[in-house]
């Protein structure tokens, strides 16, 4: 199982429940535009630099006293469940989908393409079908990154760069692609895009450094190398689903530090080829 490390981004000192911290919150939930939503955790993470306020951001949350004003509806749980509404659950599930928030039961569909972060940290892909493995250590790196195989059913090569081409424009993504036909016409259509020439990975990897792109060079335990949706860390108490997976080194639990995928399950850890997988992008020059 690959490994990855922790967040290399400093915390921030975590804050009181204090009438200034339910301020900030709410402050921030004034800035969710229309047609988005955020989690208690991304709010957590913007206010102290970790997930671990989530709670106390729902509690200050739970005590807005103008729920349409302040439009709270937009801050929903991390695995895409809409989670509670001092209105009512059902009123901000009208809300959202007067919005144009498409949900299935309780849940938000395309929940990645709908989530509002407020500082986006690192750049955001789609890459085409020959860079699977790129697209997999791009994950890694805690780049957001969406592979063709997933958004598109191939019909013909020109509906499926066509298709491409709208998806990053619509996500303001940039693709990534070994197609040159793709990467003309993404350039035609004005639509960032990057001709990637080589097909080992860690020379993709160089190409996108070569570009004056400026992709992360370290791991982070950010997003699931599977389905690039964020992982979070498992807390104390939650050792049981650890115990439920079979490829969990369960005599580590307690130990070391595990992160999970909500959307797929997927558990990751610092693995015994950590060194080796931090030494390979050390070599990026």
């Amino acid at each position: 199982m690959m490994g990855l490390s922790r967040h290399q981004r400093s915390e921030k000192p975590v804050l009181n429940m204090s009438k200034n911290f339910r301020e900030d919150v709410l402050n921030l939930v004034k800035q969710i535009p229309r047609g988005k939503i955020t989690t208690y955790g991304e709010i957590a993470r913007e206010l102290t630099g970790s997930v671990r306020a989530a709670r106390a951001v729902g509690q200050a949350v739970a005590r807005n006293p103008y729920p349409i004003q302040i439009p709270c509806h937009r801050v929903v749980r991390s695995n895409g469940d809409v989670g509670g509404y001092g209105l009512g659950v059902d009123t901000k599930i009208r809300l959202l989908r007067e919005e144009g928030i498409e949900l299935k039961g309780r849940k938000v569909v395309n929940f990645e393409e709908t989530l509002f972060r407020f500082n986006e940290e690192t750049l955001r892909f789609v890459t085409d079908r020959m860079l699977g493995k790129l697209s997999t250590w791009l994950r890694i790196l805690g780049h957001d990154t969406i592979y063709a195989g997933d958004i598109t059913s191939k019909k013909g090569a020109e509906d499926e760069d066509n298709a491409l081409i709208a998806f990053a424009e619509h996500e303001a993504r940039m693709i990534l692609t070994r197609d040159k036909n793709l990467a003309a016409l993404a350039k035609r259509k004005g639509v960032q895009c990057r001709y990637i020439t080589t097909d080992e990975v860690m020379e993709q990897l160089k190409e996108l450094y070569h570009h004056n792109i400026s992709i992360n060079r370290k791991p982070l335990a950010v997003r699931c190398s599977e389905c690039n949706a964020r992982i979070r860390k498992v807390e104390k108490g939650e050792e049981d689903m650890l115990r439920e997976k079979s490829y969990v080194p369960t005599s580590m639990i307690g130990t070391w530090d595990f992160w999970i995928c909500e959307r797929c399950g997927r558990v990751y850890w610092e693995g015994s080829h950590w060194r080796g997988m931090r030494e390979r992008l050390r070599q990026l020059k």
